[in-house]
C-alpha cells in the first residue's frame, strides 16, 4: 500500500476506505449526504443550494 497524505491546511472531509483516501471538496453551500451499506460507504449525495440575494 502506498502513503497517501492529507492536506490538512483545506477544509474538506477525507473517506477513507480500503485505504483509499477520497476528499471531497466544500461547496458554497449545499449539503453531502454519505449512504453507508454494510460499515463502508457506498454513495455520497450532494445537493447545492442556490441562495438568491434580495436588494433593497
Amino acid at each position: 500500500m502506498t502513503q497517501q497524505k492529507i492536506n490538512t491546511s483545506e477544509n474538506g472531509v477525507y473517506i477513507v476506505q480500503d485505504g483509499i483516501i477520497t476528499p471531497l471538496k466544500p461547496k458554497p453551500f449545499g449539503q453531502d449526504t454519505i449512504i453507508w451499506h454494510n460499515g463502508q460507504v457506498l454513495d455520497v449525495e450532494r445537493a447545492e443550494r442556490i441562495r438568491i440575494k434580495k436588494t433593497k
